[in-house]
């Protein structure tokens, strides 16, 4: 049985500080998600697929740097979950809006793991045309 108490949980003053440097200088998108170490970090475009991954995100989840890019996000979701989350997903692009919480993912080796996670909308990031682009913040305990 999974206890919430014993996993650490995000750190939502550091995304917070992330989405204002970010909101500051979204050219610049790539290079301040990249220096983030403790965060997994990802944007995804409106449909879903990955566009920007950090070394921490294919860290979490066991892929090589460039390894998801271009792949849909519900390929680090457990199949009877994709669905649900492409709905949610969706339902943020519209609405920009998502509680953080956690979820089951699973990893490269297919191995599900338990991550906490919180997101923040863009359209003036990754050269997506003013597009949504949702960016999440993913924590995960190595321990």
């Amino acid at each position: 049985m999974f206890n919430f108490f014993t996993m650490g949980r995000i750190n939502i003053f550091r995304t917070k500080e992330i989405k204002k440097e970010i909101a500051d200088n979204p050219s610049k998108a790539k290079e301040i998600i990249d220096a983030e170490k403790e965060l997994g970090i990802c944007v995804t475009d409106e449909n879903g697929y990955y566009v920007h991954v950090n070394n921490r995100y294919n860290q979490i989840y066991g892929y090589d740097p460039g390894e998801l890019t271009g792949k849909h996000f519900t390929t680090v979701v457990p199949k009877e979950m994709h669905q649900r989350l492409q709905t949610a997903h969706d339902m943020f692009i519209k609405n920009e809006y998502e509680i953080v919480r956690y979820w089951d993912v699973v990893n490269k080796k297919g191995e599900t793991i338990k991550i906490q996670a919180a997101a923040a909308f863009f359209n003036n990031i990754c050269n997506n045309r003013g597009k949504g682009h949702k960016v999440t913040f993913v924590y995960h305990d190595d321990e």
